[in-house]
């Protein structure tokens, strides 16, 4: 059974504390704001979205059996590509207006750190919005 100290045992690629996580999203949450496109937000909520995809098949992983692990792979692979892709957007609107995008870079490139984040960013959505 998976707890928050197992997580931070764990070995495999960098792992992301909540207070980094936190200070990422109030880093990303700030930047948005200071945006001015007009579409801005529908970029914010796009990214959002592929946050929620991402968890939602991430989590259904430990339930499924081989078989069906081997039948989702290509789609978490996808979800997982769309929100690191929805995230570069915001990050280049961002660089486009000059906007300090500087939480892109301390979430970096490790592919299991961003996927972290995804589940980070679901988790506050969700007990933020009881």
């Amino acid at each position: 059974m998976n707890d928050y100290d197992f997580y931070l045992d764990l070995s495999r690629g960098s792992t992301l504390t909540l207070e980094d996580a936190d200070s990422i999203l109030k880093k990303l949450n700030q930047c948005v704001a200071s945006i001015k496109a007009e579409d801005k937000m529908d970029f914010y909520n796009d990214m959002l979205k592929k946050a929620f995809e991402y968890t939602s098949i991430r989590c259904d992983w430990e339930l499924m059996d081989r078989e069906e692990k081997i039948n989702n792979d290509n789609f978490r692979t996808g979800c997982h590509n769309s929100f690191i892709t929805s995230i570069d957007v915001l990050s280049r609107l961002a660089a486009a207006e000059d906007v300090d995008s500087s939480w892109r870079e301390d979430l970096g490139d490790d592919r299991k750190r961003i996927g972290d984040f995804a589940c980070y960013i679901t988790y506050i959505n969700g007990i933020a919005n009881r």
